[in-house]
């Protein structure tokens, strides 16, 4: 369960500095007047934001509260939701850093 449990933590740190970067592509192309949108996200999780940064936090706080003072007594079952919820962040910071990287090369 330890390697689960650092598995999971290695994630989210991926997942936060990616949310960063995808954020500051966020602010460029609403600066523009582009990407005029409530929330990244409809479904998946409680937050709702035009940022990734709040996804990833609920997930860290979710994960944080899992596993709080060192448990490792949990059930697989109750990680598949963080798993899921990375995925679908993975997948969607994927395509904006695609979109970011392509961007920059038309510039």
């Amino acid at each position: 369960m330890q390697n689960i449990i650092e598995a999971l933590r290695q994630s989210l740190a991926t997942a936060y500095k990616q949310a960063i970067d995808c954020d500051k592509f966020l602010d460029e192309i609403q600066e523009q007047g582009h990407g005029k949108y409530k929330a990244i996200f409809t479904t998946g999780f409680e937050a709702k934001s035009d940022r990734f940064l709040p996804y990833v936090e609920e997930v860290g706080k979710a994960f944080y509260e899992l596993t709080e003072n060192h448990k490792t007594d949990f059930s697989p079952e109750a990680i598949k939701p963080m798993v899921k919820q990375l995925e679908i962040i993975f997948a969607t910071q994927a395509k904006f850093i695609n979109e970011f990287n392509n961007a920059d090369k038309m510039h």
